[in-house]
């Protein structure tokens, strides 16, 4: 990232923390560090003094965005300090799904604008752990939100069934993702509204088939995704308070639980519903079901006898109680084992 820096200094002025060499890789820091434990990363637990670079209104703590990578770069999240006048400074994530939600907005505007017949499939899938109110939000805006199971590869599997997609697990792994039929079609509208003069959706097609060009379609590419989601920002002139708030997060809560033997729970195949023990997802029902805007689902570990636990609801209390009270029964029902949470 430090040459890339260097290059874009004249335009986007970043300033590198926690740098190679200043400490343990990923150690209090990095993207999987801030998304799970919802903390601003090592040396950055306060808002950084306002400097002259910051005057693009970022509002990351005197106007700075901030964003943190893990150490391979393949992840990343963003996050601010919220500054209110006369309050206490708060610190705000923007985790991979806010980062989506973005990504799909400015495709489905530009798709919008440049009006192709027949319309491109597009939509953006997720995993059960998107939080509630990311899917809502893009259904608002008439992107479907398909789900696959946890993990990248299953993910982007889905994901090419479409021709512009977008996929981003929460702890900021992912991509936006151009069939070659789509890439032929936005190209074919660009040379059509070049044609007739039609700057605006010129101005579309380009900006589409830019963005394509910018983002890794292999992997998930850190480096990319922090500079799209700067053009986006710039391009609509919003500072990354506006961005969060395109919509307002639900409260969430996530355990883990040991259990004798992770292969007696069976799940579906997004993950959303436990088939065995069937009594423990009937359970699962009830409990969410006893809280506005509850929701939660119980999945095994692929790498250890575990059983990971997931809540949201409309409060971080009634968050916290449902995981509780999820985590208890499939303690009881699927063979915990250790002291009962």
């Amino acid at each position: 990232l430090a040459p890339i820096a260097q290059r874009l200094a004249p335009l986007l002025p970043l300033e590198l923390i926690n740098r190679p060499g200043e400490g343990e890789l990923n150690a209090g820091c990095g993207a999987e560090f801030v998304q799970k434990g919802r903390l601003p990363p090592r040396g950055l637990d306060t808002p950084p003094p306002t400097t002259s670079a910051d005057s693009g209104g970022g509002g990351g703590g005197g106007g700075s965005r901030l964003c943190s990578l893990d150490g391979d770069a393949d992840r990343v999240v963003f996050h601010y300090w919220r500054l209110c006048a006369g309050a206490v400074p708060e610190w705000r994530l923007l985790d991979g799904d806010k980062i989506a939600a973005l990504f799909a907005a400015f495709v489905c505007d530009e798709l919008r604008a440049l009006e192709i017949e027949p319309a491109l499939s597009v939509a953006c899938v997720q995993t059960a752990y998107a939080n509630g109110a990311s899917g809502a939000h893009l259904r608002s805006l008439g992107v479907p939100t398909p789900l696959a199971r946890t993990g990248v590869k299953h993910v982007h599997h889905a994901a090419l069934r479409y021709d512009v997609s977008v996929y981003f697990e929460a702890n900021g792994h992912g991509t936006l993702l151009f069939s070659d039929s789509a890439v032929s079609a936005i190209a074919a509208a660009r040379q059509r509204a070049e044609a007739s003069g039609d700057a605006g959706k010129a101005a579309s097609a380009a900006r589409l088939l830019a963005a394509k060009q910018l983002v890794n379609q292999a992997i998930g590419d850190a480096i990319s995704a922090i500079l799209l989601v700067e053009a986006i920002l710039l391009l609509r002139g919003w500072s990354i308070e506006r961005w969060d708030a395109m919509y307002e997060d639900l409260p969430s809560r996530q355990a883990k639980l040991g259990v004798a033997d992770r292969a007696a729970l069976r799940v579906n195949e997004d993950e959303t519903r436990t088939l065995e023990p069937a009594e423990l997802q009937r359970e699962i029902d009830a409990l969410a079901a006893a809280h506005s805007r509850g929701r939660a689902f119980v999945r095994p570990s692929g790498t250890e006898d575990v059983v990971r636990v997931y809540a949201e609801a409309a409060t971080q209390q009634a968050a916290d109680e449902l995981a509780r009270k999820v985590g208890q029964a499939t303690w009881r029902l699927a063979g915990g084992v250790g002291e009962q949470p």
